[in-house]
């Protein structure tokens, strides 16, 4: 009896053939991991932090502004590719189903961050524009949260096994088909 919820048996069938298990990431996945735990720790400072001591601040948010910069080039590669081939390597769906929604939070993440970083980037070049302030707290509300959440679904992700057990394939049973 199948027990799934239409949601997860609508994402792509789990890959059938073995393929080696890998132990931990790539040193650019490692990189990328670090640059988001300080953009982070950099926006959050920002949101909490930054009022108190403002002249720190506008350093603190010019390195979050230049790191938010890097880290959207540096992301989008490796998303790309990561996007082409991880459905293909997953065995789990559930790691699969929380990939997606990781890839979702991070795009309307780097979304909202390049929306709010327009106007100052349009001041730099002579104009004067700015979103109305419901639109900015909107950004920054989603911004923040979503960061939260992206990082706390990045920890999930990372624990999980994407691959089974060789074993399990071996006798053709696939026992995480239900997760």
């Amino acid at each position: 009896m199948n027990t799934t919820t239409p949601l997860i048996t609508a994402l792509p069938e789990p890959s059938r053939h073995k393929t080696a298990a890998r132990k931990g990431g790539s040193v650019y996945t490692a990189i990328l991991t670090a640059c988001f735990t300080l953009l982070l720790f950099s926006g959050l400072y920002l949101e909490f932090f930054a009022a108190h001591h403002w002249n720190a601040g506008k350093l603190v948010l010019a390195g979050h502004l230049l790191g938010g910069a890097f880290f959207t080039m540096a992301l989008t590669p490796w998303l790309v590719s990561h996007v082409r081939s991880g459905p293909i390597r997953s065995h789990r769906r559930l790691f699969t189903l929380l990939g997606w929604l990781l890839l979702g939070q991070y795009l309307t993440v780097i979304a909202t961050g390049l929306l709010m970083a327009l106007p100052p980037a349009l001041y730099l070049l002579g104009h004067i524009w700015f979103w109305r302030f419901e639109t900015t707290f909107l950004l920054t509300f989603l911004h923040l949260w979503l960061s939260i959440a992206a990082a706390l679904g990045l920890l999930v992700h990372l624990t999980l096994r994407h691959w089974q057990r060789s074993a399990s394939l071996s006798d053709g049973h696939r026992p995480e088909d239900s997760l």
